[in-house]
């Protein structure tokens, strides 16, 4: 998940029944950040996104791509977390 749209679609596909004004006050967000994040077509913080993950009671992680790309073809787990895959993880 290394796409914009991708990590909206993560989002999005865990998120609770809540609307964008809902999310905004449970973020301390403004409702057009939330809707901005969630389009998948404008670039946001890392902020941003941990704050959404935490109002959907999603986590987000950080794996190294090829035990991301061992779980996605799986198809064993169905995930409502957030992934971003980085190199270099052991680094850290």
């Amino acid at each position: 998940m290394n796409t914009l749209k991708a990590v909206a679609k993560g989002l999005i596909s865990g998120r609770k029944p809540l609307t964008d004004i809902d999310l905004a006050r449970q973020t301390g967000l403004t409702r057009q950040s939330i809707s901005r994040a969630l389009s998948g077509e404008h670039n946001f913080g890392v902020t941003t996104l941990l704050a959404i993950a935490e109002a959907n009671g999603q986590e987000v992680l950080i794996v190294p791509r090829d035990v991301a790309r061992a779980f996605e073809s799986s198809g064993q787990v169905n995930v409502q977390h957030v992934a971003t895959m980085t190199e270099g993880l052991q680094d850290i």
